[in-house]
């Protein structure tokens, strides 16, 4: 049994370099630079008339929508099920 244990702690070691390895080909947050900035003080009043978070996450879902539609059309396109 230890020798499963020993694989398991190895695999999971390695999908941790792996991601810290891709993790840091990432840019910093861009969220740093707005509270640094001129309006910052001011935001606050800005989202209390422009719901910000519902705006994002309704492009969230549409983006996510669009890419399902393409991607089935993709699939539906190699399968040669449509034109």
């Amino acid at each position: 049994m230890d020798v499963f244990k020993e694989i398991f702690d190895w695999l999971g070691g390695f999908l941790n370099d792996v991601l810290n390895w891709v993790l840091a080909f990432l840019p910093d947050s861009p969220f740093k630079a707005l509270s640094m900035s001129p309006i910052a003080p001011y935001l606050p009043y800005i989202n209390y008339f422009i719901d910000v978070k519902y705006i994002i996450d309704l492009l969230v879902a549409w983006v996510t929508c669009i890419g399902i539609y393409y991607g089935y059309q993709v699939i539906l396109r190699w399968t040669k099920a449509i034109n």
